[in-house]
Parts: structure tokens; C-alpha cells; sequence
């Protein structure tokens, strides 16, 4: 019997190793394939632009994102700006002219939780346990013929409302990601699988790699593609320009 224990606890202390070294092993991987922990430590701002087809057409967008969470992402809409998303670091809002009211609108409880997280400039990998977040090992899947590593990401782990799940796909060659499983919900369209299909991965400056298509699916049909077009890195964006105007 105290032989069988011992053996248990070893097969347990293996296995738990084993977990913990190809948590280690996948990220290390997967930070060389980005351009390095430290080069995006040194990253303060992104600007984005790039295209989104809507059943209207396509239209031209831009991302502005700033350390340590402030984005906005606006669309010229027939010669009108929208504002679908912004964060100011405090208050999450919204600008949309077409609903007939031309003044900015504070987003709904429910869509604040998904911005916010969104918002957090620094990739929720680097130094994820002194945030609070939690990254285990989960083996390996298939997406669309490309062997993956996959890696369960919680965030805010066990803080209530503020804890969310994510499974990241790393393709096991270059240690891209090439798939994000989240699960999203809102009062209007309650709870959701959102499957995030990225490709297309580009150097935006320094070395500096990242997905340039990323496809937002539900129930395996596309409600979102986004491409970008350029990219510009640490140039200098005042805060006015995601601070909540008032309504």
C-alpha cells in the first residue's frame, strides 16, 4: 500500500510538472514567434486602419489603443463617423448617428465587462499570474488541418463578475495563435460561443508580429471579418481622443 502511494504521488507530481512545463514551454514559444516579451513591454500606443465588409458595403476603420486601457475603434459611415466601441480607462461608450441621436452614449452594463477586457493594452499572457490570471495546459486540437497546442487563459480568476475564459489555439510549427474560443453575453443576444479565427500575421514595426485577419464566428458562420490595412506603433495619441465627450 505505501508503495502503491508513492507511486500515485510521483505519477501526480509528474503529471503536474509535465502541465506546467508545456504552459512554459507553449509561451516561450509563442513570445519568440511575437518578437519578444520585452519589445512589447515597450509598446505604448497602436494605430490601426483597415477595412470591415457590413451588409451595406465595406467600410474603412480605425483602432486607436493606448497603455494601459484606453481603445476606440471608428468607422466613416457614408461620410459619418460611428463609434461603435470606446474605453477612456473609466467610462465605456458608444457614438452612433444613425439611431438619430448625434451625442455619445455610455454602453450598457452588459457590453462593459467584454470592452474592458478588450481594452487592456498588454497581452494577457505576459506576467499573467501577477494579474491575477490563471494558464493551464489543455494538450492538443486540430483546426482546420493545423495541429494545435491549446492553452485555457482565465482572467481575474475567481473575481466574480470580472473572471472570464478563453481557449487559445497555437499552431504547433509557428506558435501563432490561430483560433481564440471565448464565450460572450449580452441581454440582447444572451450567451454565445465566439470562435476568433486569426491568419495573415505581419511585422507592425520592431519585429513586432500580429494577426492582420481576424474573423469573429457563431455557430461556425462569420459575423465579423476585419482586415487590417497598416499599422503604426508608439507614436504619440493624446487622451482626448478616447475620453467619453459627455452625453
Amino acid at each position: 500500500m505505501k508503495k502503491l502511494f508513492s507511486v500515485l504521488l510521483f505519477s501526480a507530481m509528474t503529471l503536474t510538472a509535465t502541465l506546467s512545463q508545456s504552459v512554459d514551454d507553449v509561451l516561450a514559444k509563442y513570445f519568440e514567434s511575437i518578437g519578444g516579451v520585452e519589445k512589447w513591454k515597450e509598446l505604448k500606443t497602436m494605430k490601426l486602419t483597415g477595412s470591415v465588409p457590413t451588409p451595406q458595403g465595406e467600410f474603412a476603420f480605425e483602432m486607436n489603443r493606448k497603455a494601459p486601457n484606453k481603445m476606440i475603434i471608428s468607422l466613416d459611415v457614408m461620410g459619418q463617423k460611428l463609434i461603435p466601441q470606446a474605453f477612456d480607462g473609466e467610462t465605456a461608450w458608444t457614438l452612433n448617428p444613425f439611431t438619430g441621436n448625434t451625442a455619445a452614449q455610455k454602453l450598457p452594463d452588459d457590453q462593459i465587462k467584454d470592452l474592458k477586457r478588450d481594452a487592456v493594452f498588454e497581452d494577457p499572457f505576459i506576467d499573467f499570474t501577477g494579474k491575477g490570471h490563471e494558464v493551464t495546459y489543455e494538450g492538443t486540437g486540430d483546426v482546420d488541418g493545423v495541429q494545435c497546442h491549446i492553452l485555457k487563459l482565465v482572467q481575474n480568476k475567481g473575481k466574480g463578475e470580472d473572471e472570464s475564459t478563453s481557449s487559445y489555439y497555437f499552431d504547433s510549427e509557428s506558435y501563432l495563435p490561430v483560433l481564440v474560443k471565448q464565450t460572450m453575453s449580452n441581454e440582447q443576444m444572451g450567451t454565445q460561443e465566439v470562435d476568433v479565427y486569426m491568419s495573415d500575421y505581419q511585422d507592425i514595426g520592431n519585429g513586432l508580429m500580429m494577426s492582420f485577419n481576424m474573423d469573429t464566428r457563431v455557430g461556425g458562420q462569420s459575423v465579423q471579418a476585419i482586415k487590417f490595412t497598416n499599422a503604426v506603433i508608439n507614436e504619440d495619441i493624446p487622451d482626448d481622443v478616447f475620453k467619453y465627450p459627455g452625453e
